[in-house]
């Protein structure tokens, strides 16, 4: 019998990266939104954003921070279910893979995914957004979702609206490929190669770090040489 699951309403321990991110996350956001329609310059948006302006003023914090500010302009309805459905997957996935690593250690992979698709964006807007302001959780729910798909078991399924079983590496590369498509489109070009980027990023760092296998056996040769590559390295450095 296949292993099979479906999402409950929530995992029944949080760990403390998790609750921090999804705490931060909702309250930076939703004062940012509130505080928008009544003031001309937004100032959490310009300091917690991810802007040239801003690094070359020295706000280096931005290169994490941009993934915890979800933009809004007012509570709306569209801003509200957009947040908290990133937050409710970052919430749910997260922890699975917290525990399955630690938190040390989900931590370090949630920084190091922000700073890499941040320089990503840094660089495109090097070529004619220069005054642009980005941030969305949404980096961090991606980053979230590779690690998640890589970590589950390849026959995992997922009900779709309570219902429809799909495999849960369709339903992550389903979301992220829409994403893509949406931004792509719509000629974001800011959020297009943002949410690439950490995919891919995310992608690498489960092979190498946490040395897991996708579910594409089309790639798992090419896994196993990164993987067994990296042990070679720990090795050597390990022995001098």
């Amino acid at each position: 019998m296949p292993y099979q699951t479906s999402f409950k309403l929530g995992p029944t321990k949080t760990p403390f990266i998790i609750k921090a991110i999804v705490i931060l996350t909702l309250a930076i956001s939703l004062i940012s939104a509130i505080l928008t329609p009544f003031i001309k310059t937004n100032f959490i948006q310009y300091i917690f954003s991810l802007s040239i302006p801003g690094i070359k003023s020295y706000f280096f914090w931005q290169l994490i921070t941009y993934t915890l500010l979800q933009p809004g302009y007012g509570i709306a309805f569209s801003f509200i279910i957009g947040l908290l459905f990133n937050l409710y997957l970052i919430w749910v996935m997260g922890s699975q893979v917290a525990e399955k690593t630690s938190n040390k250690q989900f931590f370090i992979f949630y920084l190091l995914s922000s700073i890499f698709s941040a320089f990503i964006i840094l660089l495109t807007m090097l070529i004619g957004y220069q005054n642009y302001l980005f941030s969305s959780s949404t980096i961090t729910l991606y980053a979230v979702l590779i690690a998640w798909m890589m970590f589950m078991p390849s026959d995992t399924k997922i009900f779709l609206f309570f219902a429809l079983p799909i495999k849960h590496y369709y339903l992550v590369l389903g979301l992220i490929c829409l994403n893509l498509l949406s931004t792509l489109s719509s000629m974001d070009l800011i959020g297009f190669f943002g949410y690439l980027s950490v995919s891919i990023f995310a992608y690498f760092y489960s092979v190498i770090i946490f040395q897991r296998y996708s579910p594409f056996h089309v790639l798992n040769r090419m896994e196993r040489s990164l993987i067994f590559t990296t042990r070679i390295l720990i090795n050597k450095f390990r022995k001098k």
